[in-house]
């Protein structure tokens, strides 16, 4: 989020005149946080091909040196394991930002602006990403005003949480949805007194338009994970877990695999609505199963998302008489498990509502009953209210919980769409990270990009603080559960290369373990809390390649 002139004194020097054996590469003079509860502290790293081969004081890294070891002296600098984001969409965000981007829309003057100077492309839809759910209530957004501006072609606008899609009268009519198509499992169509569709779709019937579009170009699918890896790297992200890689984006990844620009570890989920589908899932583990990309996971949806009442609650909305439905029964997703660990893979539940959380882990529970313990490491993700009774059950069944920790602070999405809708009381447990942590369960850290900032720093430091970083002086969203930045650190490194299989070469800085590494301009742990993301990344290291540097 914030880029900035790096300091002089960080600066790369070139040695000579020591002994053979050197390593490739040496990091001194720095403060190594290595997140090796063995080592936890040191002064520099030696590096010899894509392993880190000594870990120490500047002192004991001298000899490793000789006139071919590449040396960067970072006097004041921060180096961490590489940062894991333990639950982006990174191809899928990066080809789709090539549409109409609508990320920065605060009025219908602004979809208009950006929509008629986006359209004109030749192609036979216009599409785009990113309206804002709390900026554009259902009843601003129809088809009407679409067509206004997209008369002679299906247009089709993602929300910038994926839930919900915004469409004109020419994708509704292609489609065949009228008033009298019924609502689809797990899917709803917004309709007006009338009955006729107003061009909202939520969840599931997202698809019935989002199906009908042309598959992305190669040339779309390979810019755009170009320009998502080359903001990873600026993050100094080196291990990423993909929760829902589709057959296209798997070939993209492969793609930029084959041609040697992969500069992240790829653990990647396939989604499946039914155990019939776990066979897929199977098929793609078996193509997919390298270091650098791999197939390991499927991937639930166990409900929607608490700003439009499609997450599954325990008890229903404020004001209303319902609380929101599964995507899938319970009964079904004990299947689902339970087969998934059969086949010996792991699950990434998407969980937002408490309903929805206690259903993710009553299927690990059923599952467990009938497979025995098994060390599949199931993430439930998102996670945005959980019922004080299943906090406990993360630790006692060793599910991960998977948070997105930029949302836990009071933004509109929060204060507007989802406090209200709730009540005072559930709102207590909004994203209740230090809970979780307080018994005993593991948390990793995702960003869900494109939906919020890819950024970890951001992600960190609201997690410690849980206020809006342009608003340090502003509300704490639940202060119970803020967490330690110790705490935040180790869901970006050590557990999350635990919930992506990796915690043998990656997530810590110890001898004989992959060289991924990120170099931070600042000491984060000597500031404000408030302060943390204004460091910024000036080198990342990649499997001892240097794959990222803000060197001056």
């Amino acid at each position: 989020m914030h880029r900035f002139a790096f300091p002089a004194t960080l600066a790369l020097v070139a040695l000579v005149g020591f002994p053979t054996h050197a390593a490739d590469l040496v990091i001194r003079g720095a403060r190594v946080l290595t997140m090796d509860p063995e080592r936890p502290e040191a002064q520099a790293i030696a590096v010899t091909g894509e392993r880190i081969v000594a870990v120490g004081s500047d002192a004991e890294i001298e000899v490793e040196i000789d006139a071919d070891t590449k040396v960067f002296d970072l006097q004041g600098a921060l180096v961490l394991p590489g940062f894991q984001d333990a639950h982006i969409h990174l191809i899928w965000s990066g080809t789709e930002n090539l549409d109409i981007a609508l990320w920065d829309a605060a009025s219908k003057e602004d979809l208009s602006e950006l929509i008629l100077a986006g359209a004109d492309t030749g192609e036979p839809w216009v599409r785009g990403v990113g309206w804002d759910l709390s900026a554009f209530p259902e009843q601003t957004l129809d088809a009407a005003f679409l067509d206004s501006l997209i008369p002679d072609r299906p247009a089709y606008f993602a929300a910038a949480d994926g839930h919900s899609a915004w469409v004109n009268s020419a994708a509704l009519e292609l489609a065949g949805i009228t008033a009298d198509t019924p609502d689809p499992d797990g899917g709803r169509i917004e309709r007006g007194a009338d009955g006729a569709p107003q061009g909202l779709l939520r969840e599931a019937a997202v698809a019935l338009v989002g199906d009908l579009m042309p598959p992305y170009s190669t040339e779309q699918v390979a810019q755009g994970l170009a320009d998502a890896l080359d903001e990873a790297r600026a993050n100094g992200i080196t291990s990423i877990i993909d929760p829902k890689a589709e057959d296209w984006m798997l070939e993209g990844y492969q793609a930029a695999l084959d041609a040697g620009l992969l500069t992240v570890r790829v653990r990647a989920a396939v989604e499946v609505t039914s155990a019939d589908e776990i066979d897929h899932a199977v098929a793609a583990r078996a193509r997919y199963n390298s270091d650098r990309l791999a197939v390991n996971a499927i991937k639930l949806f166990a409900d929607g998302v608490i700003e439009s009442q499609t997450a599954a609650m325990l008890e229903p909305y404020e004001g209303m008489d319902f609380a929101g439905d599964l995507l899938i029964p319970a009964d079904e997703m004990a299947r689902i498990v339970t087969r998934a660990e059969q086949e010996g893979l792991q699950v990434h539940i998407h969980a937002i509502g408490d309903a929805a959380v206690r259903a993710g882990l009553d299927a690990i529970a059923a599952a467990r009953t009938v497979n025995g313990p098994m060390d599949l490491r199931h993430q439930l993700a998102h996670l945005e209210v959980i019922d004080p009774a299943d906090i406990p059950r993360f630790a006692e069944l060793g599910a991960i919980a998977n948070f997105q920790p930029l949302w836990a602070y009071p933004d509109s999405y929060i204060t507007e769409l989802t406090e209200p809708v709730i009540g005072p009381e559930r709102s207590e447990w909004l994203y209740p990270i230090g809970a979780v942590l307080a018994a005993g369960g593991r948390v990793v850290g995702g960003s869900d990009w494109s939906v919020s900032s890819m950024d970890p720093l951001d992600a960190i430091q609201i997690g410690v603080t849980r206020q809006d970083p342009d608003d340090t002086q502003g509300r704490v969203l639940t202060p119970q559960h803020r967490v330690t930045l110790e705490d935040m650190l180790k869901a970006y490194t050590v557990n999350a290369a635990y919930a992506g299989f990796r915690e043998g070469e990656t997530g810590m800085l110890r001898v004989g373990m992959l060289a991924d590494i990120a170099v931070l301009d600042r000491d984060i742990t000597m500031g404000l809390p408030t302060q943390i993301d204004d460091a910024i990344v000036v080198l990342t290291i990649l499997g001892g390649e240097v794959v990222f540097q803000g060197l001056e």
